[in-house]
């Protein structure tokens, strides 16, 4: 059963940094996910604990809107949460990543059909069937659309993965990929990263690396204001941040 999403007050409650993986047809391997390989495509976005699918789907679609096929209705994005296996954290060697589902978002068009679609397109002046508008595409979402990060037991230093599949050639959605039983483990891949490696996964707030002065791999620094907040912190719950707010969240792509 999902954890009850808290609530967050975003005007005052200082964001964190989520890296949001992307990639078309499939999801990436956990071991690509290692620091001593190259980050696979990102968006770096600062956001809450109450951040929904629907939300992570906008921000990814809006910065890349070249993700969406064309037409775009019946494209499935599907989301899946990667994190450092702990529970053998003091045994030598590499760390292992972990994965499980969060859920899937399918780019709905009501009852309008793909003639439909192209009549429009006439009508317009579109000969070639341009895409559709990305934020008309937005306002159609079905599915996890409300799932939030919170409601996984999402911890701060998390990963989220998306794949976007396209819809089959006779405009059926794409099925969702086959669920994962129980938390699928990558193989071994490198450290951690960061400076001392990872603590304990149930004290919840430690990423990889050091928070306060938070480099993700591919991006820029994220320099926080006043680093991790002392105490213990049990699985998913979301401590105090610095008094300070950022704000409104934002996505950055890599190299932004």
């Amino acid at each position: 059963m999902a954890a009850p999403t808290p609530k967050v007050d975003r005007q005052t409650t200082t964001p964190f940094l989520l890296k949001l993986f992307y990639r078309s047809g499939t999801f990436h391997r956990l071991e690509e996910f290692s620091p001593n390989t190259q980050s696979p495509p990102h968006l770096q976005i600062y956001t809450w604990p109450t951040c929904t699918l629907k939300e992570l789907t906008h921000l990814l679609l809006t910065a890349l809107p070249s993700l969406l096929p064309s037409p775009a209705v019946g494209t499935r994005l599907a989301f899946r949460l990667v994190f450092p296996d702990t529970k053998d954290a003091n045994r030598p060697g590499p760390g292992r990543y972990l994965a499980k589902e969060l859920g899937s978002i399918i780019v709905g068009a009501g009852n309008a059909t793909y003639e439909d679609l192209d009549a429009a397109d006439a009508r317009n002046g579109n000969e070639n069937g341009a895409k559709e508008d990305v934020r008309e595409v937005l306002s159609r979402l079905e599915g996890d659309a409300d799932k939030s990060l919170a409601s996984v037991r999402f911890v701060i230093g998390d990963y989220v993965s998306c794949a976007v599949f396209p819809p089959l050639p006779g405009g059926e959605v794409a099925a969702a990929p086959p669920p994962l039983s129980a938390p699928f483990r990558g193989p071994p891949g490198g450290g951690y990263g960061g400076r001392g490696g990872m603590g304990p996964r149930e004290n919840g707030f430690g990423g990889r690396g050091d928070y306060g002065g938070f480099r993700g791999r591919g991006g820029p620094r994220f320099e926080g204001r006043g680093g991790v907040p002392s105490g213990e912190w049990r699985r998913g719950e979301v401590p105090q941040g610095p008094p300070q707010g950022f704000g409104r969240g934002r996505g950055r792509g890599r190299g932004w």
